[in-house]
């Protein structure tokens, strides 16, 4: 799936720019084409390692959060606490999702049980990947980040913005979209359609056939919430609204409905077909209760 996931982007870096220099790092002086094979290969490295920009003058400056400002002693300690604090949550959420039906090999769907059953998918996308770390994916419990579902832009989808857009802007040149309203949502539903056909691949290592995944279903649907809620936006400005509190708070309620109603969709074929049962999981929290209970055994 790694490698299918590198084809938007090779696409991006390789095909579809008129020329390398383009690719240029911020304040680098010498030309790629004037570079030493260690240089080149450093140089390849760390754009590989850069999906979203960062430190190139592709950098997309309008959708990052503020660089960070402390010394570099306080930012490992900072990011040392996070990665405990998301082990943690990771942990508590699995023991959660390793004792739920609904995650277990063949199990019973998410949606069979009503709304508060389908929230807990929440607790498996939100929780269960805490090396995405905070600085790619905003820090927990700030909502910013959950306004509308096309902020999926500043969340998951900002590590591929650049590749889908690329592509999508090269899908409608190529069938020559009319500018305007139309190629907008073109390219919005040809970024997700992408982006899905890129997931589905981890369908199909999963399943060992396309037909048991709903990948590319579940990610062009997150296209057509986006389209409804831009209309509702649309009309609600003409109306005179303007944005406040109560707005954020019915975006809020509004995303949280929304992937509660579609995640089962694309968690069921991965969950049923065993993922979450094949994950190896050594719960810190099992092994401090362990003790614990040894302890007070050994005390009577």
């Amino acid at each position: 799936m790694a490698f299918v996931n590198l084809i938007p982007a090779a696409s991006d870096y390789i095909l579809l720019r008129n020329r390398q220099p383009e690719l240029r790092k911020i304040g680098q002086k010498k030309s790629t084409s004037d570079m030493t094979f260690i240089e080149h290969l450093s140089w390849a490295a760390s754009l590989l390692a850069t999906p979203r920009g960062i430190g190139w003058a592709h950098e997309p400056t309008d959708h990052l959060p503020p660089r960070p400002t402390d010394s570099r002693g306080q930012f490992i300690a900072s990011q040392f606490l996070w990665i405990m604090f998301y082990y943690i949550l990771w942990d508590i959420t699995l023991i959660h999702i390793q004792g739920n039906p609904c995650y277990r090999t063949g199990g019973p769907s998410l949606a069979g049980f009503g709304w508060w059953w389908r929230t807990t998918a929440w607790v498996y996308i939100d929780c269960t990947n805490p090396g995405i770390g905070p600085t790619s994916l905003d820090r927990p419990l700030t909502l910013t980040a959950f306004e509308n579902v096309g902020a999926d832009s500043r969340v998951w989808h900002q590590l591929n913005r650049r590749a889908l857009t690329s592509n999508s802007n090269f899908l409608a040149n190529a069938f020559r979209i009319p500018t305007g309203i139309v190629a907008t949502y073109f390219k919005l539903f040809a970024s997700f359609f992408i982006s899905g056909l890129a997931h589905a691949a981890g369908d199909y290592v999963l399943h060992q056939d396309f037909s048991k995944g709903n990948s590319v279903q579940f990610f062009v649907l997150q296209a057509v919430g986006i389209t409804f809620e831009d209309a509702v936006i649309a009309i609600a400005s003409r109306l005179g609204y303007k944005q406040c509190t109560i707005f954020k708070l019915i975006g809020f309620i509004w995303v949280f409905a929304w992937f509660t109603f579609c995640m089962p969709m694309t968690l069921d074929p991965q969950v049923h077909a065993g993922m979450v049962d094949e994950t190896k999981h050594i719960s810190l929290i099992r092994v401090f209760q362990s003790f614990y209970e040894r302890r007070e055994i050994f005390k009577t």
